[in-house]
């Protein structure tokens, strides 16, 4: 049997497991921390870690780099010749980490003046930022090992010991401000914590790949140059998806007004949500198609992108109608809103649809063609949707406001998706469109079907208020999902046979 399948689900379960404790820890340490700082204490700890978001454009694409390298060479048994690639790399990680850590602690004077830092703070600010920013440059060479076990198809591992940190850092926080410790202090817990399961995967990585050492003597820039196209090719793509997500705001703000990005996020709010619980389907591909292609094995490719094709088709579809048909209660759960103005509404609908788009066409295909040498399509497709999503938003913005921003996001996700990057993918697998289709068919049409006729029932005799609350959307969810559990355990469990 192939890896992937033995630890299909035990991933995907993890990965589910740490979304949600995160989620509901996220919502009570943020309500705690709202009341329990002062104004500018809040706005500085959330201008500082919403910094460390962009951290991920400082590794130059080398951490999936990483995690791609690591299923090839255990695939082969070349370790040697992954140790030199991982100690080059974590050595330039640290290199990075150092000089990252001098440049900002000597702006610090500077970038506690910029956001005007009242007097009484500005000591007890200066040691949170210095705290941070020597964490920061700790946990960036760290934050390779994450990679390395994921490249190991044991993301489970890396979700588990993310989970014990995250209750480490929610009980450490509650208990800190509880007892009323330092600014500095609580940001001392919070990067500490943050950054513990990446030193514990370190150990982990190290463990599961007998051999692999991280020798300053290995580095070798050669080693990394081999690499360098794939490393370069994956940075511009996260570089440009992020563009893109954060693009529609900075219209709205300079077309419409800031005050539309509120309507707008609203609206976005449910679409997020969304892809966040169906990306967890897809965590284990990627380290499972690199594993597969170095081992020649075409047909398990193919086998790999039907199986989970129709396992994303099959759970997201209800997810996605299940947004759909009761979007506006569920706005209202999510923002307190006791009105959801029209324009939230369409930018929601628009928006899910775009994600529930996007997740046919590209979630699993452009993870199974990205190990397989087509990363530098995958750019021109990135930059393309990109551009074309900018274009279209600034045009849309002027004619129709926050809903053409919208709609300037779903055209090009739908067009690119469905015209490039599914025909790109059954080329470069051989694949027939045929069995393509037929693949998503079998095992779903009934539990499809059935999932739609006690929607439509529930819909008939037990309809929604806007106003309802959590119980109310909850019992109806579960409901008109039981059909899926019912007719669709053969799918779910095909994926591990």
């Amino acid at each position: 049997m192939a890896e992937w399948k033995k630890r299909f689900w035990k991933n995907t379960f993890s990965s589910y497991v740490g979304v949600i404790v995160r989620m509901l820890v996220g919502l009570v340490l943020f309500r705690q921390m709202f009341q329990s700082f002062k104004p500018s204490e809040f706005g500085f700890w959330s201008l500082l870690w919403s910094l460390f978001g962009y951290g991920v454009l400082l590794d130059f694409g080398f951490g999936f780099t990483a995690q791609k390298a690591v299923a090839e060479k255990t695939a082969s048994g070349d370790i040697a010749g992954l140790s030199r690639l991982i100690a080059t790399i974590f050595w330039t990680f640290v290199g990075v980490g150092i000089v990252l850590m001098v440049a900002l602690l000597a702006a610090r004077s500077g970038f506690i003046g910029a956001v005007e830092v009242a007097s009484p703070d500005r000591a007890e600010f200066e040691k949170a930022y210095t705290v941070f920013f020597v964490g920061l440059a700790v946990m960036f060479p760290l934050g390779l090992f994450p990679e390395i076990l994921r490249g190991l198809q044991r993301i489970d591992l890396a979700n588990w010991v993310n989970l014990v940190a995250t209750l480490l850092n929610f009980g450490g926080l509650m208990w800190g401000m509880h007892a009323h410790w330092s600014f500095s202090t609580l940001m001392a817990v919070s990067v500490a914590t943050s950054a513990l399961p990446n030193l514990v995967a370190a150990f982990m990585a190290m463990a599961h790949i007998p051999g692999l050492s991280l020798s300053p003597g290995l580095f070798e820039w050669r080693a990394v140059k081999a690499q360098i196209g794939f490393s370069i090719a994956a940075y511009l793509i996260t570089f440009s998806n992020l563009i893109m997500s954060k693009s529609d705001q900075l219209v709205l703000s300079m077309i419409v007004g800031v005050a539309a990005v509120t309507v707008y996020q609203a609206g976005y709010k449910m679409a997020e949500m969304l892809n966040l619980f169906s990306v967890q389907l897809q965590a284990a591909l990627s380290p499972a198609a690199a594993d597969l292609k170095a081992r020649g094995d075409d047909e398990g490719l193919r086998e790999l992108l039907i199986r989970s094709s129709r396992l994303t088709f099959m759970l997201v579809t209800p997810a996605y109608l299940l947004s759909a048909v009761y979007l506006e209660p569920l706005i209202s759960l999510l923002t307190g809103l006791k009105a959801v103005p029209p324009e939230t509404f369409w930018v929601g609908q628009i928006l899910t649809f775009t994600i529930y788009s996007s997740l046919l066409t590209n979630s699993s295909s452009k993870r199974v063609l990205m190990m397989c040498g087509d990363e530098k399509a995958l750019l021109g497709i990135s930059v393309g949707d990109a551009v074309a999503n900018l274009i279209l938003s600034v045009i849309l913005a002027y004619k129709f406001g926050v809903v053409g921003v919208a709609i300037g996001t779903l055209v090009p996700t739908f067009l690119i998706g469905w015209t490039f990057v599914v025909p790109l993918t059954l080329k470069r697998l051989s694949l027939g469109f045929g069995r393509f289709l037929a693949g998503h068919a079998r095992g779903t049409l009934l539990p499809l079907g059935a999932f739609l006729l006690v929607l439509g029932m529930l819909l008939f005799f037990a309809p929604i208020r806007a106003d309802a609350g959590f119980l109310g959307l909850a019992w109806r969810g579960l409901v008109a999902c039981l059909p899926i559990l019912a007719f669709g355990h053969r799918t779910l469990r095909e994926m591990t046979r």
